[in-house]
């Protein structure tokens, strides 16, 4: 029988331009939405489930570990908690705010919206 956990707290729409560290490579990476417990990633070739990884974000480093993937997303439970209001504010670090039509697309997509 397959149960589902439902999330403890509701996500913050958002999109922040990260870089994620796997395994001794970096990778552009846009964070789609976020909680104080974790993030969506949108990633070219997201990590598999179980990678351990790290966000760094305008100079803060985020480490954490793949819960779920898809071909170029993937939800990643952050080990430290944090301040999902700091970063709305654009105190801990710049965001800018999407239409969540804009968060479903891949992440080219995305960052090209964006530069373009």
């Amino acid at each position: 029988m397959f149960i589902q956990r439902q999330r403890m707290e509701s996500r913050t729409m958002l999109a922040v331009k990260a870089t994620m560290r796997v395994a001794g490579r970096s990778v552009d990476a846009t964070i789609a939405n976020a909680s104080s417990r974790g993030v969506l990633a949108m990633v070219d070739g997201a990590p598999v489930r179980g990678t351990p990884v790290e966000l760094v974000i305008a100079g803060r480093v985020l480490k954490g570990q793949v819960r779920w993937r898809a071909h170029d997303r993937c939800g990643i439970a952050l080990k430290e908690q944090i301040d999902v209001a700091e970063l709305i504010e654009g105190r801990a670090i710049p965001v800018v705010y999407v239409p969540e039509r804009l968060a479903r697309r891949s992440a080219m997509e995305l960052l090209r919206s964006f530069l373009g």
